[in-house]
Formats: structure tokens, C-alpha cells, sequence
């Protein structure tokens, strides 16, 4: 057996013999000849896609007798791997379910289609999936021929792994996780319906440690101050009130947009509202000092009657430079600052988690890295040893 690249069983798909590692692995992947891609000098370049598998061979000097019954077995899996890909293959091709003319297909509509027909609380993220999808695609050189329409056969490995690296340069905290977990769902089930051969999304995750830092700015309480004195002429009355809201409350701007007065239980001093990512029914207790805030209203009428979040958040950056703060604040800093701001007064997680509305702790866990920040913090103020 070859060290470098070989083919094992031939044929379309055919069984692919990946270089060996440091101890004489040598994995194997299906790779599937989707058709070709002509190129600027004229020439055409063949495009595959790619299948990876749990497979692998032994490639070293003297293999022991169990490592030669391992490559004989694992042979003939790959090899059954092979036709039964090939017979699937074949089937969609001649069945009801296969796309006839894959190259007419035109992912970024079959996306919006989805979307359309998608019924799930997180829908926003959803939309935001595509949105980030598209963006990567028409702002990368290598992919920008794509920008208007791009088939499932152009969706390689390659690119999927580069829309990942993208999403996690430039989304913050948890967003990048967030988006791509939904992105590969609309993959998942484009595979299902036969729009994809095979899914390219298998083998490519963003790990959870990736966004277990929390990225965005948190305002701190003698910012919140600041920000509550800072008043000027044109000041938008309703970015101002709803920001101020979701600074003692936790709120997502989704979800304060949508608020009625018929979520506000004046007696009990709390608010019941269902949030609109999770869909999961959330009750906040409300301070007294917020009912200025709140007003009253008809119990239909929405408490704050908001733009988009686009505009809400230029209103609220210009409040946030005019308070002479310098930290980097958009709408979602409010969450993260009450977050962080109630664990470090209550040093109580599943409290601040309760709070938030989120379904499990080690959502909330992120708010944890501001107080070992805020505890180094004050052990540097301490004076210096001369």
C-alpha cells in the first residue's frame, strides 16, 4: 500500500486512501465526481465531493495477524460502502425524489423556501444562517462567481469549512455555534430530500469550547449610571426607555419589541412573556423604580413601540458615545450585561440562568469569565511591592 493518496476501489463514487498518520492509519473517504467547473484559462477542473468515513487501514512493515484481518474486513466494508453509494446513486437519478437537472437547482432559493416553510421558534437564526451563508460566499474571491446562484454540487467540504472559519472570525460569543447549528440543520434535511448527494457538513463542527467566552461588552454599574443621566436633544424616547428596560430585565430586543402591557402583572410586580427564541415561557420579577419606565397602556398596546433593530441599535450607539462611553454597545449588550451584572452580585448561577430565561446552566456559565475578570481586576488595583 501506497504512503501517498490512492484509490482502493474504483468506479463513481470511488474509495479514496488518505495519507498516513504518524502511527500507520490510513483513513479512507468516499469521493463522488459531481460533474466540472470551467476555469479562467479555459481549462476545466473536475468537482468532487467528498464522504468521509470511520475507515482506515493499517499501513506499516510487519502487521500482526489481527491487523491483517482489520484490512481485509475493513475492504469489504468499503467496498459495499462504495456500490451501496453508487446504487443510491443510481436511484435518485432514475427516482420521483431526485432532482433530474441538479445543476438548475439553485441553493440560496431552496434556503429562502425553507425558511418559508419553517415554523420553529429560532426562524430569526434561521434567516440569519442564510443571510451569513450568502454573505461569505458573495465576499470571498474564491466563491464570488456563486453570489447569485450556487447548486448543492458547488457546496464542497472546501467551502464549507471556509464558511465556518468566516462565521467564527466574525461572530461573537456563542453566535458563530448558534448559526452554524442551523445552517447544517437546512443541510440535513436538503440531504434527506435528495438535494445534496451527501451531506457537506459531516466531519465539520464548531466546537462548544469555541464560544464559551462571552465577547461582547458588558456595561458595568457605574456605566448604567451614565447612561441613565445622559439625556440630549433628539434622543429617541423609545430606544432610550426599551434599552433601559432590558438593562434591568435581561430582555433580547425580539422579545421587548413584542411586549404588551397584558404581560405586565402590576400586583405580583412581574412580567410573563414567551421568549421568541427558545419559545420557552420566561417570568421576571420588575423593580419599582422601573414602572416609570413601563407607563401603562391598554393591554394590547405594545410598551415600547420600536423600529428595526438596525435603527434602534444607531440610536443607541450614539446615546452610548454622547454618555462618553467607550466600549463597543449593541442592543444584545443590555442581556449580557444583566447577566453578568446579577452573577456578580449573586455569585448564584442557576438564579441568574432562571433569570434569563435559558434552559440549562452551562448556557449561563459564560458570565462566569466576567467575575474571575472583575476578581483580577481588583487584585491589581492593590498597591504595588517596591
Amino acid at each position: 500500500m501506497k504512503k501517498t493518496k490512492s484509490i482502493l476501489w474504483g468506479g463513481n463514487p470511488f474509495v479514496e486512501i488518505r495519507p498516513a498518520s504518524s502511527d500507520g492509519r490510513c483513513k479512507l473517504r468516499l469521493v463522488t465526481l459531481v460533474g466540472r467547473e470551467k476555469l479562467d484559462n479555459g481549462k476545466y477542473k473536475q468537482i468532487r465531493r467528498y464522504e468521509t468515513t470511520p475507515l482506515y487501514l493499517w499501513n506499516k512493515s510487519n502487521l500482526s495477524s489481527f491487523e491483517r484481518e482489520h484490512n481485509r474486513t475493513v475492504k469489504e466494508a468499503a467496498k459495499k460502502l462504495r456500490e451501496k453509494r453508487e446504487r443510491e446513486l443510481q436511484t435518485m437519478k432514475n427516482g420521483y425524489e431526485f432532482v433530474e437537472d441538479r445543476k438548475k437547482v439553485n441553493f440560496f432559493e431552496w434556503f429562502e423556501d425553507y425558511i418559508a416553510d419553517y415554523d420553529k421558534a429560532d426562524k430569526r437564526v434561521m434567516e440569519m444562517a442564510l443571510k451569513r451563508f450568502k454573505s461569505f460566499i458573495s465576499s470571498s474571491k474564491k466563491y464570488d462567481m456563486f453570489k447569485d446562484t450556487i447548486n448543492p454540487d458547488q457546496i464542497t467540504e472546501e467551502l464549507i469549512s471556509g464558511f465556518v472559519a468566516r462565521l467564527k472570525k466574525d461572530c461573537r460569543g456563542t453566535g458563530a455555534a448558534s448559526v452554524y447549528k442551523r445552517f447544517k440543520k437546512a443541510v440535513k434535511y436538503a440531504t434527506k430530500k435528495h438535494i445534496f448527494l451527501s451531506n457537506p457538513c459531516d466531519g465539520i463542527s464548531i466546537k462548544e469550547d469555541d464560544g464559551k467566552r462571552l465577547l461582547k461588552d458588558v456595561l458595568t454599574d457605574d456605566e448604567i449610571i451614565t447612561l441613565l443621566h445622559c439625556r440630549y436633544e433628539g434622543q429617541s424616547e423609545e430606544v432610550r426607555r426599551a434599552f433601559i428596560f432590558c438593562l434591568y430585565t435581561g430582555l433580547r430586543f425580539c422579545d421587548v419589541k413584542e411586549l404588551r402591557y397584558v404581560n405586565m402583572d402590576y400586583n405580583g410586580m412581574q412580567l410573563t412573556f414567551r421568549q421568541s427564541k427558545t419559545g420557552k415561557i420566561n417570568v421576571v420579577p420588575i423593580r419599582e423604580d422601573l414602572l416609570p419606565v413601563i407607563g401603562d397602556g391598554e393591554s394590547n398596546s405594545p410598551i415600547f413601540r420600536l423600529g428595526s433593530a438596525n435603527g434602534c441599535n444607531k440610536s443607541l450607539q450614539h446615546w452610548v458615545a454622547r454618555a462618553g462611553i467607550d466600549k463597543h454597545i449593541t442592543w444584545h449588550c443590555a442581556r449580557h450585561s444583566f447577566g453578568a451584572n446579577t452573577y456578580y452580585k449573586l455569585k448564584d448561577l442557576r438564579a441568574t440562568s432562571e433569570l434569563l430565561g435559558h434552559s440549562s446552566t452551562k448556557i449561563t456559565q459564560v458570565y462566569t469569565q466576567v467575575f474571575d475578570d472583575r476578581k483580577r481586576e481588583l487584585v491589581n488595583s492593590l498597591p504595588a511591592i517596591e
